[in-house]
């Protein structure tokens, strides 16, 4: 029973891969509404927090100025049995104007619903991606972009990067970027890219400072130096291992200034996914944005951005040694505001 296309009234999307998840939601939003239309016919719930008849209302409600109503509702799987059952006779009979979305880690309290969800809409699990389907899902990735990624270089983009999507997704960005015309991406090209300081150094150096760890923090941030940075571009002058410290503190001020941003925008209860299209980053990044934020007060992160932008002057004016002046900055931001 579709509503259109490949649109159904009810889809139930679950399991622990985050990314292909919210890549799907993002597919479906786009196909039901356009920017204009979302702001009168986009609703987001949770499951836990939210009442089930305040859901069953919007989903029977017909859509302003659109086609489609889109409700998405979050952590469906934390619904109880007695939840479940009362959305369950909306989904026997649901609007056929209405694209009903519930997303969860689990399938919960669904399990014993599966083929009356299945009857009218599409239930499907995203299980975390490992071994060949992982280096499937990468390649493919890389020819979305209209190039070839080798076995060699899937695999060893696993090994450094880990096997979170949306850290690879940003790696094969930047290995995008970095090979130019260059259609086939060797095992060469990726070794080029790769470095020891990880894309989450500077959660893990900032989520230090926001629990005033200082012993913590400081060893990150040597560990952060010691391993140099390798340039983005291959065509790019100077020696392969480049100076790790002024991209250091560029990141440090950007998660400081994100943090800030999405705590303000946050509070409008915004979606994750509507979040990042606007912050051009990801939804996983902006939920470990919100989660951290919750270390910090606006005043702090001010201060952090503050005492960022001024390292990074009296590094230019040679004010003393780069590392130093990073260390200071690291150790004043651990003192309690």
């Amino acid at each position: 029973m579709k509503i259109h296309s490949n649109i159904y009234p009810v889809s139930f999307l679950y399991g622990p891969e985050e990314y292909l998840i919210e890549e799907e939601i993002q597919k479906l939003i786009d196909q039901t509404l356009s920017q204009k239309e979302r702001g009168l016919n986009f609703h987001l719930f949770h499951g836990e927090e939210h009442s089930i008849q305040e859901i069953i209302q919007t989903a029977q409600t017909l859509p302003m100025f659109s086609r489609y109503r889109f409700v998405l509702v979050r952590k469906a799987d934390h619904m109880d049995e007695e939840k479940a059952e009362m959305l369950m006779g909306y989904i026997q009979r649901p609007s056929p104007s209405t694209c009903l979305v519930l997303e969860g880690q689990t399938i919960g309290p669904w399990k014993k619903h599966r083929k009356e969800i299945e009857q009218v809409g599409k239930m499907i699990e995203y299980p975390r991606l490992k071994g060949r389907s992982l280096a499937s899902w990468i390649k493919t990735r890389m020819k979305e972009k209209g190039k070839t990624l080798s076995e060699e270089a899937a695999d060893y983009l696993v090994g450094v990067v880990g096997d979170h999507l949306y850290d690879i997704d940003n790696s094969l960005e930047k290995v995008y970027l970095s090979v130019g015309g260059k259609r086939t991406i060797e095992l060469s090209d990726v070794e080029e890219m790769t470095t020891d300081m990880k894309v989450g150094t500077v959660f893990d150096l900032t989520d230090a400072i926001g629990h005033q760890n200082l012993e913590r923090a400081l060893g990150i941030l040597e560990k952060a130096i010691e391993s140099k940075a390798i340039v983005f571009r291959k065509e790019e002058e100077g020696s392969k291992f480049g100076d790790p410290i002024p991209l250091l503190l560029s990141m440090m001020a950007k998660q400081y200034w994100s943090m800030l941003v999405i705590k303000a925008m946050s509070l409008h209860h915004r979606d994750a996914g509507e979040l990042a299209k606007e912050l051009r980053t990801s939804p996983w990044n902006v939920k470990k944005l919100i989660e951290q934020g919750k270390n910090f007060s606006e005043v702090s992160l001010r201060e952090g951005i503050l005492k960022c932008h001024q390292t990074d002057l009296a590094i230019k004016r040679s004010r003393g040694p780069k590392d130093l002046l990073l260390e200071k900055l690291v150790i004043d931001l651990c003192r309690p505001q």
